[in-house]
């Protein structure tokens, strides 16, 4: 078979590109250290590069997540730092004011730092994170979720929040809540003097009841009750004792915003009461730590008796050991969520370790192979380019020569 002169140098071209070629990409591979520059130099490893890619991406959010979930469990802990500390001081300020010799102007002022105290108490209810969302709010974190109101002659604190608890994923299979809602924190205080009082009527409003003089107050089930005997007569109630079926109050004189109190229970109706309302004031389960200590604000401002005081006292100094174990169980939690955060954050760090060696086992340069290669595909070139000089060298001219 006869080959043109023109083949010939049609195919040692087209090898020599080829042979190039081969050498260009493992020159590449060794200056770049990466054997995987495009995906058709080895589909199969390219489509787990990628899968390990996308792994390394989310291992890498994980801990950007634990580093938020840390700084917002920190901010926690301040709060809880700060509701120890004004705890006891509030236990000093209640021991000290239940002291028979205390005369008024001394109960007075220590009335007035407690109830500096329960404003800065309502402050650490409404802290902020470093993101702006406020940590006790539950999922209504957007807006303040306690705040200061006055329901006829009743001071009380409103919950605005929710129970809700956020949690942030910190691993592929693991969340951890990053704060505890403000009704877990603040409301839930188990007491022998919480009520429940009922919904308010279309024209009146009745604030909490809370029990103001211990020394009296009898648990049960009472209901105040409203008549108007005429238009021109004032509007009249009745507090009735369910249990025993009996009026303990009858035909008092309804005044708008004025304190109504039985049994050593006080509240306060605000509005016109028609015939036929009905408020229930009932025994209740827990009751909020804003409520206890503005109570012995009330106590050391009201000039009560001294049994009465010292019956106060005493009842308050059981919520508060009850709220401060209560804290101090929240405060050990937040702090086992931290070392959590830590022990996670180190095992995602070798995870992606791990990963990122297997990464590189299948897209870096072996360099040692791909020298190798590269000088026998170097060498093969050579003897290439020889063989095909010797070839075109010879012609019929230079043998009749």
């Amino acid at each position: 078979m006869r080959i043109s002169t023109a083949q010939i140098y049609l195919q040692g071209v087209e090898s020599f590109g080829h042979q190039q070629s081969k050498l260009a990409i493992l020159q590449r591979k060794i200056s770049t250290g990466v054997r995987l520059n495009n995906p058709s130099d080895d589909p199969a490893a390219s489509s787990q590069v990628l899968g390990l890619d996308q792994t390394m991406s989310r291992q890498k959010q994980y801990q950007e997540n634990i580093n938020s979930a840390d700084t917002r469990l920190k901010f926690e802990e301040g709060a809880f730092n700060a509701l120890e500390k004004i705890s006891h001081r509030l236990r000093e300020l209640a021991i000290q004011g239940n002291n028979g010799s205390m005369d008024h102007f001394s109960l007075s002022a220590i009335g007035v730092e407690v109830e500096s105290i329960l404003k800065e108490m309502v402050s650490i209810g409404n802290m902020r994170d470093a993101n702006g969302d406020f940590l006790f709010g539950g999922y209504q974190n957007k807006n303040p979720p306690f705040t200061t109101t006055l329901t006829g002659s009743i001071n009380h604190v409103v919950y605005n929040g929710d129970e809700g608890q956020s949690f942030i994923q910190i691993s592929e299979t693991r969340q951890i809540a990053v704060d505890n809602s403000g009704n877990e924190v603040f409301l839930k205080l188990a007491s022998s003097t919480a009520l429940n009082e009922t919904s308010n009527s279309k024209t009146a409003v009745v604030a909490p009841a809370t029990v103001s003089d211990t020394s009296l107050y009898v648990p049960g089930n009472y209901e105040i009750r409203f008549t108007v005997p005429g238009i021109t007569a004032p509007i009249e109630y009745n507090v009735y004792d369910v249990a025993n079926a009996v009026n303990i109050v009858t035909a008092a004189a309804y005044s708008d915003s004025s304190a109504i109190d039985f049994k050593g229970i006080r509240t306060s109706i605000t509005g016109v009461p028609v015939t036929g309302n009905v408020f229930t004031v009932s025994q209740g389960k827990n009751k909020g730590m804003f409520e206890s200590v503005q109570s012995l604000a009330d106590t050391m401002n009201g000039g009560v008796s001294n049994v009465q005081r010292a019956s106060n006292v005493a009842v308050f100094l059981g919520d508060l050991d009850i709220f401060l174990d209560h804290i101090l169980n929240l405060h050990t939690s937040i702090g086992g969520r931290m070392n959590n955060l830590q022990s996670q954050k180190e095992s995602n760090e070798t995870y992606m370790l791990d990963t990122q060696t297997a990464i590189s086992s299948l897209r870096d340069t072996d360099l040692a192979n791909a020298i190798s290669q590269l000088t026998l595909e170097q060498v093969t070139l050579d003897a290439a380019q020889a063989v095909f000089a010797r070839i075109t060298s010879s012609s019929l001219f230079n043998f009749l020569r």
